[in-house]
């Protein structure tokens, strides 16, 4: 008798750590940003222009894992079709479930006390007033994603977007990507013009993860830019075997510091130098520059690998706890 109950004991202690086990812990943010006060919670607001969260279902997981928000708010025309998109078994073991929050209210409401918005696969024509609702309802953060899957594949009026984002008042950046895919992930990536002529496609993971990142980098606020493939995957490479983040990779890609060599990138080279916008220049750098400060990463990164080997450890074993609650509730 006394055998089965430790086989029995043991079989649950099995199930309970099961989900632990199989879904490794998400790498901890080597360099967090701070909040505008220690006792104001970050809460975001996320559309899609498709009125669907289907393509983009992947962004909130995301947005938890990875992001600093206390409530994450899916907003649409439809409640129950943004929960048939959004609660999974994943969202669940993972605690999205605990900060995630679904709307069908107008946008202006469904965004008071939020301190962000997430456009994703923004309407162009739609923006001024979505803007307009952000600034009247407090919002400090504004991210607007132009898909070639959304309604606005291109900008069409470039001018007309800054003047609305500069009178909405709040940090904002502008994003324009080609269609995503499913595969491909880990490729290389690189920041052109906003009105680049062709965006290529893009692995959906690698877009939505450089979102989540750039939320909360300084260096994407009040930038217009396009997210596109980068030929030359040679720095991102080194990076990720010096350990290097996904966030240390979006603020080099921000500063500039990863482009493409000359030989490759002839063609955008010469349209770069057509541009005479200023919000849609990039960061120019030398190569001695771009190659200290990549250095200067690697060592950063090297030095970071071992102080958060123990935090890692600590935020899996806390994952794992609450994960063994919920199951026994």
């Amino acid at each position: 008798a006394k055998r089965s109950m430790l086989f029995i004991s043991s079989a649950l202690a099995g199930l309970l750590l099961a989900p632990s086990q199989q879904r490794p812990a998400p790498r901890r943010l080597l360099v967090p940003q701070p909040r505008a006060a220690a006792d104001m919670s970050e809460s975001i607001v996320v559309t899609d222009g498709t009125d669907s969260f289907y393509a983009s279902r992947g962004l909130f997981q995301l947005l938890h894992d990875h992001g600093a928000f206390d409530k994450i708010t899916a907003c649409s025309s439809s409640t129950a079709d943004a929960k048939k998109m959004l609660l999974s078994r994943q969202a669940r073991y993972s605690g999205l479930i605990d900060v995630l929050h679904f709307s069908e209210s107008p946008l202006g409401d469904a965004m008071a006390g939020a301190t962000t918005w997430l456009a994703v696969n923004a309407e162009e024509a739609a923006l001024a007033g979505q803007l307009a609702q952000a600034k009247a309802a407090g919002v400090r953060r504004v991210f607007v994603h132009l898909g070639a899957d959304g309604p606005s594949p291109t900008v069409a009026n470039q001018e007309a977007l800054h003047s609305a984002l500069e009178a909405c008042g709040a940090e904002y950046t502008v994003m324009r990507a080609g269609s995503l895919t499913a595969g491909g992930l880990g490729g290389g990536l690189k920041l052109s013009a906003l009105d680049e002529p062709t965006c290529a496609q893009l692995p959906k993971e690698d877009v939505f993860r450089f979102i989540t990142e750039a939320l909360t980098l300084p260096e994407a606020s009040g930038r217009l830019f396009s997210l596109c493939p980068n030929l030359d995957d040679s720095q991102f490479r080194e990076m990720r075997r010096a350990g290097c983040d996904r966030r240390e990779e979006a603020k080099a890609l921000l500063d500039g510091v990863i482009s493409e060599t000359a030989a490759v990138d002839a063609a955008a080279a010469a349209t770069a130098a057509k541009k005479d916008s200023e919000e849609a220049k990039l960061p120019q750098q030398t190569a001695e520059e771009r190659e200290a400060e990549l250095k200067k990463l690697l060592e950063q990164a090297r030095l970071d690998g071992i102080a958060n080997a123990k935090r890692r450890q600590e935020e899996e074993e806390a994952k794992a706890a609450a994960r063994a609650e919920r199951l026994q509730q």
